[in-house]
């Protein structure tokens, strides 16, 4: 019986490794294909897929290599003769084609459309500058088409922010490839064009990609609807090397999704420095022409020099209201605010104390009268008041002779008895 000795997967790898690169078939071999998928590392290789009808292999150049291909000015869709040798990385199990030389062979179909496009939008004269739009230097609403998430959404964000933090930002999301993308994408131009805001600018991107993920941007439709956009458009799509037909017909092309949101936006910062440097140029230069003016017309008519001093301040105060207008807008809401707490925390207290002492008075007022009606205040100076039958008697005709008469001194009350009644006449 025969034992099966179990092999790791490092093991196995390795073997194939050795089998594969020390097989002189797959050694110094041609390979010709069509360019797919190229990509630039920073390390300075390079990594595309090469492939026909049929299949594609991954290729890499490395960076000792890359010369003659830089040279014969490559790109997405070329189709190459590539020498080189196949090579198995053992960690992940991969087979790569490492090419030393490449020589082009001919243009893939791609690459055919993609030039014939560009020649026709050319003639068109939709690439001319003249036809392009202006960006505005400050813009208040910027419109944003792209994918509703990803690094390209949110690095534009972070960045209209991060420089500009008074734009509004409206996002229209879309896909940005794969079936449909077209069709999405066009749709969302038409929308932000019929926005019920106003848009300023609008930026059209997404992040990096294959040329195969980025060739949406080349389709007809996609860069008639960029062209006809009454909003000014920046197009930020894939990486510095992309380059799409959409970048043509765009207002303004940037390399990158964030160099699309630092194009459309400016630097707070430097809008302040900005206007610091004019506040104090227009001051410089008020006060020599204001120096220079004066100066001639003392020595032509010394007599007006009073008038061209009122003329001279009333400048000054002019140029000071053009300065403090700068800012105005800066400030106003904040001191409307201030001023309104300030105003009607003034009208309340004012209010509250005309009202307490209005009070105040009247009761001052009610309670004089009643001291005034009070029939007992008049005891307090030596008067008394005289009862019967608990009836107040302020004539002789109300006396019962027959009855007790009480009199109501300051601190107590008196009983007495009724020995004579006189009338006032009767006394003559």
């Amino acid at each position: 019986m025969f034992e099966f000795q179990v092999k790791k997967i490092s093991e196995i790898n390795e073997l194939i490794k050795k089998a594969l690169e020390n097989n002189v078939l797959f050694k110094n071999i041609k390979v010709k294909g069509e360019i797919a998928n190229l990509t630039y590392n920073k390390s300075g290789h390079i990594y595309f897929s090469l492939k026909d009808e049929e299949s594609k292999i991954n290729c890499a150049i490395w960076k000792s290599n890359t010369a003659n291909f830089l040279s014969s000015n490559i790109s997405e869709g070329t189709e190459i003769i590539a020498t080189g040798s196949l090579s198995y990385y053992k960690p992940s199990g991969k087979i790569t084609f490492t090419i030393t030389y490449v020589e082009i062979d001919g243009i893939g179909q791609r690459a055919i459309e993609f030039q014939n496009r560009l020649d026709d939008l050319k003639k068109r004269g939709w690439s001319n500058e003249e036809n392009k739009k202006h960006l505005p230097k400050i813009p208040s609403n910027i419109g944003i088409i792209t994918a509703a998430t990803g690094d390209a959404i949110r690095d534009l964000i972070t960045n209209i922010k991060r420089r500009y933090k008074i734009a509004n930002i409206y996002i229209f999301p879309t896909l940005v490839q794969g079936e449909g993308a077209t069709l999405d994408i066009i749709t969302k131009i038409k929308i932000a064009n019929k926005f019920n805001k106003k848009l300023d600018v609008l930026i059209v991107g997404r992040g990096g990609g294959s040329a195969e993920d980025l060739w949406t941007f080349n389709e007809w439709p996609v860069i008639k609807a960029i062209y006809e956009s009454s909003i000014p458009i920046i197009t930020g799509i894939g990486h510095e090397p992309d380059f799409t037909l959409a970048d043509y017909v765009a207002d303004k092309r940037a390399s990158t999704p964030t160099a699309a949101a630092e194009i459309a936006t400016p630097l707070s910062i430097e809008l302040i420095k900005n206007l610091n440097i004019l506040q104090n140029n227009l001051a410089n230069s008020l006060k020599n022409k204001l120096s220079i003016l004066t100066s001639e017309f003392l020595l032509t008519n010394y007599s007006l020099k009073n008038n061209l001093q009122n003329k001279i301040n009333s400048s000054i105060n002019i140029f000071q209201n053009l300065l403090n207008s700068f800012n105005y807008n800066l400030r106003y809401k904040v001191s409307s605010f201030n001023i309104f707490l300030k105003n009607t925390r003034t009208t309340i207290i004012e209010t509250l104390n005309l009202k307490f002492n209005t009070l105040k008075n009247d009761f001052k007022t009610r309670t004089n009268i009643f001291n005034l009606l009070n029939p007992e205040k008049p005891l307090e100076r030596g008067y008394a008041l005289l009862k019967q039958n608990k009836k107040i008697i302020s004539s002789i005709d109300q006396v019962d002779q027959t009855k007790e008469i009480y009199a109501q001194l300051n601190d107590g009350k008196l009983s007495m008895q009724i020995i004579d009644i006189r009338k006032e006449s009767e006394n003559e």
